[in-house]
Formats: structure tokens, sequence, C-alpha cells
């Protein structure tokens, strides 16, 4: 197995292997398990293989099935404080293999604006400390102060939070930038926050910001030819933006038959999204499922609404 690098809040996945890649579970434990249960057969199946969610692990929503609104895809209870325990186990077992991104939901634990998309008072964050006990909560805050907040994986592939609208900050920057020290902004105010505010919150990124944004995190002699990320639900699984980028969504906010993952071939150098194909890397989370739920492959960006957004 080829050595993991970290650069301070970047982390180094090597051209090796494949990767698996999931997008907001926020409290989802059944989805969580499957993405693992993903993981573990692509290991056994090739005995190189990682794991890696790009954020918002927790803060789930909290309507009974009777009440649950149609945008938030198909039913589901919030265990987020179990979710992150099972994750803490497998980070465990697998500290070599398996990683998280920090998110804006995991932020909002270590220096971050508390969100409210479900809860108002108490706030979501306060919600889940009170859950887990004063002991755990410092557990997990400890935990989450080691997420990076970029990925560079195999040849060439960006992962982040969300869309990568980094207009000035150099790879140093990203790699020494904290996390704490924000508790207090709103979310509007966090939004003009460099490096955090462009990575946990942002929704759109125009093609020439993310090609800057690229080009700044080569890692040694590689070219970076596209990101993926999650942070925006998409209604119809996957998006492509152009041929850098690459939104999906593997839980929050969609049916059970439109949730996708992401198989990477790490020694592949995928030039654009557009080589990132259904069936191969793209691939659902519910397969059984997948038939009854097949539409036509979407065109362009199918992104939530702004009353969907958190």
């Amino acid at each position: 197995m080829a050595a993991i690098e970290r650069y301070g809040n970047v982390l180094r996945i090597p051209d090796s292997g494949r990767l698996i890649v999931s997008t907001d579970l926020h409290g989802h434990l059944e989805d969580y398990r499957r993405v693992v249960a993903a993981f573990e057969r692509t290991l056994a199946e090739t005995g190189d293989a990682y794991l890696l969610f790009t954020g918002d692990l927790i803060h789930g929503p909290i309507y009974s099935r009777a009440d649950w609104p149609p945008h938030l895809g198909d039913f589901y209870a919030d265990e987020s404080p179990r979710l992150v325990s099972e994750l803490r186990e497998l980070l465990r077992k697998q500290p070599k293999r398996v990683f998280s991104l920090i998110g804006n939901h995991e932020h909002s634990h270590v220096g971050g604006p508390h969100t409210r998309k479900f809860h108002k008072q108490p706030t979501e964050t306060q919600f889940f400390e009170s859950s887990v006990g004063a002991d755990k909560t410092e557990e997990y805050k400890a935990l989450f102060r080691t997420f990076p907040i970029v990925a560079v994986a195999g040849k060439g592939v960006v992962v982040t939070h969300g869309a990568p609208r980094v207009l000035e900050a150099t790879f140093a920057q990203v790699c020494t930038v904290e996390y704490a020290g924000h508790e207090r902004r709103t979310i509007p105010q966090m939004l003009e926050v460099p490096i955090l505010g462009e990575l946990f919150w942002t929704r759109a990124a125009g093609p020439l910001v993310v090609r800057r944004f690229l080009e700044r995190m080569k890692i040694g002699a590689q070219t970076n030819h596209l990101v993926v990320y999650g942070h925006d639900p998409v209604r119809e699984g996957f998006v492509r933006e152009g041929d850098e980028q690459l939104c999906f969504s593997t839980s929050f906010a969609c049916k059970n038959a439109r949730k996708v993952y992401l198989d990477l071939d790490l020694a592949r150098e995928y030039k654009t999204v557009h080589e990132l194909e259904v069936g191969r890397e793209i691939r659902p989370l519910y397969p059984e499922l997948e038939k009854r739920g097949k539409k036509k492959k979407p065109a362009s960006s199918d992104k939530n609404t702004a009353a969907d957004r958190r």
C-alpha cells in the first residue's frame, strides 16, 4: 500500500488502488453502512482501497414519518450519534484507509456558526452535543478538528465539501487555515470568509475559478483535472458542471433510488468529469432500486432551490 500524505489540512491519497467517495449523510445510519460495505467489498476484492467522506456526517431531520417533507427524499431517522460512534471505530480499525473531510456541520462544533436547518432553539449543534453528553462532545470535537478540508487523490482528482469557489488562497494557506474563531458569524458573513466560507458553504463556482483552484492544489508534478463534491443536494443523484466539476448526492435529501457514491480508479488519469461513467465510477447506493428509479440522465444542473438550502 502506497503511503498516505498529509500537508496540514490537505490530504494526499496515492495513485494506486481504488477510492470510494461519499457525500453528505446527515445522520443516515443505513446509508453510512452501505457506503462502508461498498468500501469493504472493494478492499476485499482488490486488496487496495480507501474510503473518503466529504463531510456533513451529522445533523439530520427531526420530522416524523407522517410529517416528512417530500423535498427531503425518503424518510429516515437521524442517528448522528451512533453514526459518529461507528465511524470512530472504523477509523480505529482502518486509520490508513478511511478518512473524512470536515463539512460546515462538523465545523459548527469546532469554530463555525451553529447550523439551524432543522433545530432553531436549541440549534443543531447544541442538540447533537446534548444528545451525546459532555464527555463524548469533547471526544467528537477533537475528532472533527483532525478532519482535513481538501483531499487530492490519485492522478489529479480533488475532493472538497462544497463547490471550490476559492478565489485567492494559495496551497499553503489552505493547508494552514484555522477552523476556530467564527462562532459568532452569521451564515451570510461566513460566506465571505476566505477558504472556509468558500469550501464549506458555496454551491456554485465558475470554471475559471475552479481551474485556478485545481492548479493551486498541485502536489509535486501531477496535474489536477477535476473536482468532486457534495453539500448541495442533487435530486437526480449527480450533475456535471462543465468539464471540471461533479456534484453528487450519496444520501441527504434524495430518494434512495437516486443516491450514488463514487468508485474511482486511483491509477487512472481522469481528464474530465465526463470520463466518470454511470455504472463504473458513479454507482447506485441502492442498486436493487436502480431500475425502479431510473430516469433520463441529467444534462444540466438540477440542484436545490434556495428554500431547500442549508
